[in-house]
This record gives structure tokens, sequence and C-alpha cells, in this order.
């Protein structure tokens, strides 16, 4: 966060990195945690019932257009 204004005695913050910065950046310390391997977070999210059958079906889309742009692994 970034002093953006002073108004009176108050100060206006605003986010210093975009969210998108941000969710990539605590993804990827997520993934640092479990040595880059995702396995063990999707169970834990299924197990939780955070990870529905629609968020697969969403993320398998996610997958085939990823590797249909030529950007598979």
């Amino acid at each position: 966060m970034r002093r953006f204004k002073k108004i009176s005695n108050a100060f206006i913050f605003e986010a210093a990195v975009s969210r998108e910065a941000a969710e990539r950046k605590l993804v990827g310390d997520l993934l640092g945690l479990f040595g880059g391997r995702i396995r063990p977070i999707i169970a834990h999210l299924i197990e939780s019932g955070s990870f529905t059958r629609e968020d697969i079906r969403e993320a398998e889309k996610i997958l085939l257009d990823h590797e249909s742009k030529g950007e598979a692994r």
C-alpha cells in the first residue's frame, strides 16, 4: 500500500500492486511450500469441499485452451 493523498487528518491509501500480481505471488509462494507440487493442494481443496466438479470442468477448459495455444509445458 502507498499513501495516495491526505484529506484533513485522514490519509487515503491505494494498492501498490495489482490484485492479479498479488494473487500470482501468493499462489507462487503456496506452490513453493509444496515444492511446486499441486496435487497436495488440490487434494486438500477437494477434501474441504472447496473444489467442486464445476471447478474441475472450468480447469479442464482452461488447460485445453492453454494447450491449444501451444503454451503447454
